[in-house]
Order: C-alpha cells, then sequence, then structure tokens
C-alpha cells in the first residue's frame, strides 16, 4: 500500500508539473522588432528569457499581433516590407511588398486584415493575412503614424504626424469622418477598452492629448516628459503609461484626476510600451541600449530587464494570445 500510494504521488506530481509546463508555454510572446539588427526578438513573457530571434526585413520597426497571438505583422521601414510570422511556431511564413517608409501598424480583432501606416504616401494599406497581398488603400493625412482600432472594428484612427491631428477613419468604406486637432507631432495613439477615451503622445509638444471619442474633441492636454512617443492605458488602474525617449522614463497619469502621477526611470530611449494580457505587466522596448523593461503597473516599480537585439524600437500592439 505504501507503495502504491508513493506511484500515485509520483503520478501526480508529474501530472501537476506537466500542467504548469504547459501554461507557462501557452503564455503571451512579446515581439520586438530590433531595428539596428533587422530582427525580432520573440519574448516568452512567462519565463522572461527570448525564445527565439528572427531574422525580418530591413530595419523592422512597427509590430503587431492578433488578439488570439496566432498572426504577427512586422513593418520594415528601411526595406519597403511587411513580414509575417506565425504566433504558433514563432517562424517567418512571408514577406510581402509595400509602400516606402511604413511604420504603423494594427491588426483586426479576427485577424483577418492589417492596416499598415504608409509614412510617406498620405495613405493607409489594408493587407489581407489570408492571401497575403494589400487589398485596398484608405485615404489619410501627412505622415500617417500610431494606428488604433475601435474595439469593434467600426473605426480605425491615425496619428497624422504633420498634420498635428488624429483622422477617424471608417475602415469599411475608406471614408475619412471627422478629424481633430492635438499636440505638435502625435505618433503614439491608443484607446480605453470602451473606445470612449483616445489617447495621443505628442512627441513635439512634450504632452499628451486626451480626446473623448464620442465628439472627437480634446478634454485635457497633460504635460508630460521629453519626447513623449507611445502609449498603454491600464484599465483597472485607470492609468496611461507614456514613454518618453529623450528622459528614459514612463510618465504615468492618472486619467481620472487628469494629471502626472509618477515617473518610472527604464533603459535609454525607450519607445514601444504594451500592455501584457494580465492587466498589470507593461513591457517597454528601450532602444538604444537593447532591452526590455517590465513595469509592475499597480506597484510602478520596474520588476525585470531583458536583454533583446540591437536597436528594440517595438512600435504597436506587440504582445498577443492568452
Amino acid at each position: 500500500m505504501v507503495v502504491k500510494r508513493s506511484v500515485l504521488s509520483s503520478v501526480k506530481a508529474a501530472l501537476a508539473a506537466a500542467f504548469f509546463a504547459s501554461a507557462a508555454s501557452a503564455a503571451p510572446f512579446a515581439y520586438v522588432t530590433n531595428q539596428k539588427d533587422d530582427s525580432v526578438s520573440v519574448i516568452d513573457t512567462a519565463s522572461g528569457e527570448v525564445r527565439t530571434t528572427l531574422k525580418v526585413g530591413k530595419e523592422p520597426a512597427g509590430v503587431a499581433v492578433s488578439r488570439d497571438g496566432s498572426r504577427v505583422v512586422v513593418t520594415n521601414a528601411g526595406g519597403n516590407s511587411i513580414t509575417l510570422i506565425d504566433g504558433r511556431s514563432q517562424q517567418v511564413v512571408g514577406e510581402i511588398a509595400s509602400a516606402e517608409g511604413q511604420v504603423g501598424v494594427a491588426v483586426d480583432a479576427e485577424g483577418r486584415f492589417a492596416y499598415v501606416a504608409d509614412w510617406y504616401g498620405r495613405t493607409i494599406s489594408v493587407v489581407d493575412l489570408e492571401s497575403r497581398a494589400a487589398v485596398r488603400r484608405l485615404p489619410a493625412g501627412n505622415v500617417p503614424s500610431g494606428l488604433v482600432l475601435a474595439p469593434d472594428g467600426s473605426r480605425l484612427y491615425v496619428a497624422n504626424r504633420d498634420d498635428d491631428a488624429i483622422a477617424e477613419l471608417n475602415p469599411a468604406s475608406g471614408e475619412i469622418l471627422r478629424t481633430v486637432k492635438v499636440g505638435k507631432h502625435p505618433f503614439g495613439i491608443g484607446l480605453d477598452p470602451s473606445g470612449q477615451l483616445l489617447f495621443s503622445a505628442n512627441v513635439e509638444s512634450n504632452d499628451v492629448s486626451i480626446v473623448d471619442v464620442r465628439t472627437l474633441s480634446v478634454i485635457e492636454t497633460v504635460s508630460v516628459g521629453e519626447r513623449p512617443y507611445a502609449v498603454a492605458y491600464v484599465a483597472p488602474y485607470k492609468r496611461l503609461f507614456v514613454t518618453n525617449q529623450y528622459d528614459n522614463t514612463v510618465s504615468v497619469i492618472d486619467i481620472e484626476g487628469r494629471k502626472v502621477v509618477d515617473t518610472i526611470a527604464v533603459g535609454e530611449y525607450p519607445e514601444g510600451i504594451a500592455l501584457h494580457p494580465d492587466g498589470v505587466h507593461l513591457y517597454v522596448a528601450n532602444w538604444f541600449d537593447n532591452t526590455v523593461s517590465v513595469i509592475n503597473g499597480l506597484s510602478l516599480k520596474v520588476e525585470r530587464t531583458i536583454r533583446t537585439g540591437n536597436g528594440s524600437r517595438a512600435f504597436g500592439e506587440f504582445i498577443g494570445g492568452v
């Protein structure tokens, strides 16, 4: 009987170990574009380690991951191409010729279409991820950069950098519906989960515009650090996190109070920032020191620093899957 119990305990322990190993392997992955070595670092967010490094096109900058994590789209700003990655195998599965200098990218909720900002073309390319081809072009403003889709996919918001404005498009009809002036040179933009508030990091005015989507009007402008670049919103805490390139920091804005409540030191020249699906942790790509800082959105502390490739930018929603 003692032997049987011992064997049973061993079996239970093995099953438990297998379960936790499986859970860890199913954790979301972060895809960090490394512009200076033409690669993407694939980070296993469970272990905090780089699982693999993928060679992509020339000077990758933007990245977007489908909601289920199965599809990853990378814009190669120096190579006039888009790289497609299979998020299940972490392998490159295709490359599509694109317009010159594309950076911003967003993927719809179904993972079917990618929207890519044409930096020099004043347009948004629509890429069918099934056929792996650009199928349409939508109008945009002057130097389109950051993109974000409404939660229901019915609207697409575009930061038109040199117009100092955000445009609202109907992606189905391709029509520009409304435009709102924000700060100087908007770049990274984001929405709250309800789609009611839009946030714009304005690089040259060193502030963030908070926009009421219902009226598409600016309801507050919050000063942050120098050269704010990208944003990520943590809904449970009602906090907006903003990377400041020149300050090597992340500003934390209390959205209810509409003011900065903390500033977090990260790596050198932080750019992309994305929220982990756990709703707590934020990942920040630090371009000049080739790292990713992992911030706890509740304690507002850096919990981990991960070494990545050369010139980590990760502009976009670079974490996906659950």
